[in-house]
């Protein structure tokens, strides 16, 4: 019935001996003088969740809930386990607003039993009782019919998921079985036959068998181990503080050695800051990321491994980072891909071609990492191009000052002299001063130019070992002036290398299309830059540079202000690498060329013309990183990002950066100064 059409309360009152009327925040607005009797505190209009305790159904903690339960057998009992009703919920009318009303009468059964000294009368039933209890009597047969048959229903699916995990589990005992059995007899002939016959061509052939076997054995052994650890013990124990640039150089040194020996290629493409702390799980991150670099060499065989590493995402200072593990080898196919991170499997072609498959654990060992540190992991691969092993964490960046007793493990730069002469392009006064000294500090000789235009013109004189281009430029961008150089100079006589601070997937892809040789990522990474320039100009010199002059040599002290805003470390590095004078030169420009640029960057927010607020933003970033100022940089790489993506801006977006760039570029002049 409609609620327009329910019963009222009166006539409920008239029919049974307990009647509650509940509104819709499920409040007791009425309740009738057999359970008030018991209960006087039911006038005070409580709850009923704070009144009673529901028996059944199971859900009645909303008027939705009284609404699905309309027609159904309810049992409540009194919070104070003095009294119980029984009866079921209807719509009804009280004072002409549509109601759920309780009707029923006391629970008589559970009365005797739990409270003996109650004595109900007469007055606490009505004549229909009678009635009402063969109701209830067939409602609660057919609940309980209901109720078995979903019980039923439930214990079925429990028995299917354990025979499917059994199975799995047996499945999973008798293959684990087969790949320890087998590299254990191998190592048990071998080892049979060596003993029986001393021959020395006998013993090359068979001590490769051996160590293989072995390896293979070790390698199902620390998966057991391994798994054992994540699902049992959880592994780690708890979150470090680590330093992502270290690591990445750590786990590319590892397998370096293995590329080599199959005449592969092994590239280490690093858009973060060398200086970037992160808390995090390091042991997981690190056996995840060896495990695809070795899975990647091992079906690799001609081009090259790469492997990538950059931010897609900044919140709050949590940085969403995706890793990759390139590879130039077969693909796999569509088909393959579903189980590729199952354990013990690594697909069916290998055999095919006489590829040693190896065990199949390495990839599930990455899943559960990743999933074990709440990441993602994928795979993107083309049959005859190569694949990409991708997951992406979402990690904390924690600041050198706030970190007590700090024992991170930098990377320490190479002390090699490379020489050449290289072009260094790009709009940004300061990136141009700050990237001459750094390549200066290599020995390089730098000649520079402030656009597209002006590369091509020198590019054209010639006498260049190498250029570093920038790519967003007004006018004449990186790639259009790399396309015009390459009209007249291709990528074996001038090497080009882009300088870009977002090189994603398709950016990469158009640098190459253009002609360009490689990227790197800026704020410039002196190492990066230093193997960059070792690949593409042959060195000149081994020699160690001088040491600094003690007299300008100074250690920025981390109690100094505005820690949080300016990344000291950074500071500090920058100083060792250009020294105390060129530093304050950078420092300068860099409170010039902001301000200039920030006032550029209002006027085009001001007149609508969104390309040049991204530009100015990009370049604004850009500046704030290269001195340390990565909060800043940090909030306008977010910012950038939402404008390449076509996102509405918060109203106030321009304020609050305002106020952010006003303090840090305040805060790094104050540390110049107290230096």
């Amino acid at each position: 019935m409609n609620d327009k059409d329910g019963i009222s309360w009166e006539e409920l009152n008239r029919l049974f001996s307990v009647v509650l009327c509940l509104d819709e925040s499920m409040a007791i607005i009425h309740a009738s003088e057999t359970p008030l009797k018991y209960m006087p505190d039911l006038q005070a209009r409580p709850a009923l969740a704070d009144a009673f305790d529901v028996r059944r159904p199971n859900a009645l903690s909303s008027y939705a809930d009284a609404i699905a339960g309309l027609q159904s057998l309810c049992l409540l009992t009194a919070k104070n386990r003095r009294f119980a009703v029984r009866g079921q919920l209807v719509r009804a009318r009280y004072n002409d607003q549509p109601v759920i009303c309780f009707c029923g009468s006391p629970w008589l059964f559970w009365i005797n039993t739990h409270c003996p000294d109650i004595r109900l009368g007469l007055t606490d039933y009505s004549m229909q009782d009678v009635q009402l209890d063969q109701l209830f009597f067939m409602n609660t047969e057919k609940q309980m019919v209901q109720d078995l048959e979903k019980l039923n229903d439930e214990l079925q699916a429990a028995k299917v998921a354990v025979e499917k995990a059994q199975e799995s589990q047996r499945r999973f005992f008798a293959q684990m079985s087969h790949e320890m059995r087998t590299p254990l007899n191998g190592i048990v002939s071998a080892l049979s036959l060596l003993d029986g016959e001393p021959a020395e061509a006998l013993r090359l052939k068979l001590l490769p068998l051996a160590k293989s076997s072995s390896e293979n054995l070790m390698e199902v052994i620390n998966y057991v181990l391994d798994v054992s650890k994540l699902e049992f013990t959880g592994i780690d124990e708890g979150a470090k503080v680590f330093n992502l640039s270290s690591l990445l150089h750590k786990v590319e040194n590892v397998v370096h050695a293995r590329a080599v020996e199959k005449s592969l290629e092994m590239r280490l493409n690093l858009e973060i800051h060398p200086a970037w702390n992160f808390s995090g799980q390091p042991q997981l991150l690190q056996q995840a990321l060896l495990n695809l670099l070795i899975n990647a060499i091992k079906f690799t065989d001609s081009g090259s491994i790469t492997l990538n590493c950059r931010p897609v995402a900044i919140k709050d200072g949590r940085h969403t980072l995706r890793f990759e593990v390139v590879d130039t080898g077969s693909g796999i196919a569509a088909d393959d891909r579903e189980r590729i991170f199952e354990p013990f499997w690594s697909g069916h072609a290998d055999t095919d071609k006489g590829i040693e498959k190896g065990t199949g654990l390495g990839l599930d060992i990455v899943r559960r990492n990743i999933e074990h540190m709440g990441g993602k992991v994928g795979l993107e691969s083309t049959v005859g191009s190569g694949s990409t092993f991708w997951f992406q964490l979402c990690l904390p960046l924690v600041r050198t000052e706030d970190i007590p007793d700090s024992t991170i493990d930098n990377i320490e730069p190479d002390a090699t002299t490379i020489g050449g002469r290289v072009l260094l392009v790009d709009d940004n006064d300061t990136n141009l001063l700050l990237g001459s000294m750094i390549l200066e500090s290599l020995g390089v000789e730098v000649v520079t130019a402030s656009g597209g235009a002006e590369a091509i013109a020198v590019a054209r004189v010639g006498g260049l070992d190498m250029v570093l281009m920038d790519l967003t430029m007004p006018e004449v961008d990186g790639l259009e002036a790399t396309r015009k150089i390459r009209e007249f100079a291709d990528d074996t006589v001038l090497p080009i290398v882009a300088l870009t601070a977002h090189a994603d997937t398709l950016e990469k892809q158009a640098c190459l299309a253009a002609g360009m040789n490689a990227y790197l990522t800026k704020p410039i990474v002196r190492e990066a830059l230093a193997n960059a320039l070792r690949r593409w100009i042959p060195e000149t010199a081994t020699a160690t540079p001088p040491p600094s002059d003690p007299a300008t040599a100074h250690t920025v002290n981390a109690a100094e202000p505005h820690a949080r805003l300016l990344h000291l470390s950074v500071l500090e590095e920058l100083e060792q690498q250009i020294g105390r004078g060129n530093l304050a030169t950078v420092v300068d420009k860099v409170l010039t060329e902001a301000d200039q640029r920030w006032d550029e960057l209002v006027a085009a927010e001001s007149a609508g013309d969104r390309a040049t607020v991204q530009r100015h933003v990009h370049s604004l970033a850009s500046i704030f990183r290269s001195v340390g100022l990565l909060e800043a940089g940090d909030a306008l790489a977010a910012i950038e990002i939402s404008l390449r993506a076509g996102e509405e801006l918060a109203g106030d977006w321009l304020a609050t950066q305002e106020r952010l760039k006003s303090t840090s570029l305040r805060a790094l002049g104050e540390a110049l100064q107290a230096r």
